[in-house]
């Protein structure tokens, strides 16, 4: 869970525990006390999140299952933030949708008000958004395979939260969180203000 992970973290990595008899998870980044450690929690949990999603953006730990709501005569749907890639695309009958490699497969201006049963799908990342061609003629589900990040982020708020990450990569996440740590340019026993910014 997120408290063990930071534990780990402020204890084996960063040696930053404000001391004996600190009792570090229970400060706060504004409280006085919090001047004792160079990194707030809040700090560490947020490199923590960046951490998980570096992790997620090279070996794409998770593949996961994902519906798509259909609407009659809408070809345009946004992808949700935290999907990395669409792997592929089902129609509710079970068919598999071609995925095309470039948009210029289905948006020609013959293709865009075509009405039929969906055929070809594009996915853009960049602008977040698939296309598919044939405009659906009715209402469906699609179920999409994908590779995503966490749906929700660590929070001090709940100490007890579990990262959706694997064992095997927890460890190397720290370690990237403790590098993003050493990166900022004032520790908070210095000035605690500034070291927000």
């Amino acid at each position: 869970n997120l408290l063990e992970l930071l534990t780990h973290l402020r204890r084996n990595i960063l040696y930053d525990t404000g001391g004996q008899g600190v009792i570090w998870q229970d400060l706060v980044g504004d409280e006085y006390d919090s001047i004792q450690l160079r990194w707030s929690n809040e700090e560490l949990v947020e490199n923590i999140n960046e951490a998980i999603y570096q992790v997620y953006r090279r070996p794409n730990p998770i593949k996961d299952i994902e519906e798509l709501e259909i609407e009659k005569n809408e070809s345009l749907y946004s992808i949700p933030t935290y999907i990395s890639k669409v792997i592929e695309i089902r129609k509710s009958d079970g068919s598999s949708i071609k995925e095309c490699e470039t948009i210029e497969e289905i948006d020609n201006s013959l293709f865009n008000t075509k009405v039929g049963d969906v055929t070809k799908y594009y996915s853009d990342y960049t602008t977040g958004n698939i296309k598919f061609y044939m405009v659906p003629e009715k209402n469906d589900i699609f179920t999409m395979l994908v590779y995503r990040y966490p749906k929700t982020l660590l929070s001090m708020d709940n100490l007890e939260a579990v990262p959706e990450l694997a064992s095997q990569f927890q460890l190397p996440m720290l370690y990237y969180a403790a590098a993003k740590c050493y990166q900022k340019d004032n520790p908070n026993t210095l000035n605690p203000k500034a070291s927000q910014e």
